[in-house]
């Protein structure tokens, strides 16, 4: 597997721009004031691409060099078409499968924890003017709250965090956790035209 370099933790934010996640050149990282916070080391594991009717989604799996995984979700909409609903609903769609919290938000980034009977997910979603999402999940829960602690509270980082993730499971799509299929275009309704339906806030 090619070997690549995963910022985990490096985080953006100023008066003029918001935090974004990026993923360039196999460099993935939620980034701020171009200050690198956490730096991991990694390589991608797993690579799919799901094709809908005008919404295009890229999905990548790295295995971090502390044995964690991250789970990488690119989704933007073809030209003149944007999501239908708020994050919240929208996120309810493509992860049908668990109950969902919005822990808060910080300008375009969404902090949400996804729970079922059997697992637990940390996840981090960038909204770009409802025509594109991003998110990563499959953070820890100490390193979804010390992103979260530093990001919306503005408090100082933990410097060094563990992982948990103690086995690499053979079936590396059993890590891409979404449910994107042709029923959130024609039942849920999940992107429209631009002009079209109004779009629910939440």
């Amino acid at each position: 597997m090619k070997t690549i370099l995963i910022t985990s933790l490096a985080i953006l934010f100023s008066a003029c721009t918001t935090p974004h996640i990026q993923n360039n050149d196999n460099i993935l990282e939620i980034t701020m004031k171009d200050k690198s916070l956490i730096k991991g080391t990694g390589k991608l594991i797993y690579e799919n691409r799901v094709n809908l009717v005008d919404i295009d989604i890229q999905q990548k799996v790295y295995l971090m060099e502390n044995g964690s995984v991250l789970t990488y979700e690119d989704a933007p909409v073809s030209t003149g078409y944007v999501y239908s609903y708020g994050m919240k609903r929208t996120v309810g769609i493509i992860f049908p499968q668990y109950n969902y919290d919005l822990i808060d938000t910080k300008g375009n980034l969404f902090f949400f924890k996804l729970t079922n009977k059997t697992d637990t997910q940390y996840m981090i979603l960038e909204n770009m003017n409802k025509k594109r999402i991003k998110f990563v999940y499959g953070l820890s829960q100490k390193l979804f709250e010390s992103i979260y602690d530093n990001l919306v509270k503005e408090q100082k980082m933990t410097e060094s965090i563990e992982s948990h993730q103690k086995s690499i499971l053979e079936d590396k799509t059993l890590y891409i956790k979404s449910k994107w299929n042709v029923k959130n275009i024609i039942l849920d309704t999940i992107i429209t035209k631009t002009g079209g339906m109004s779009n629910p806030r939440m």
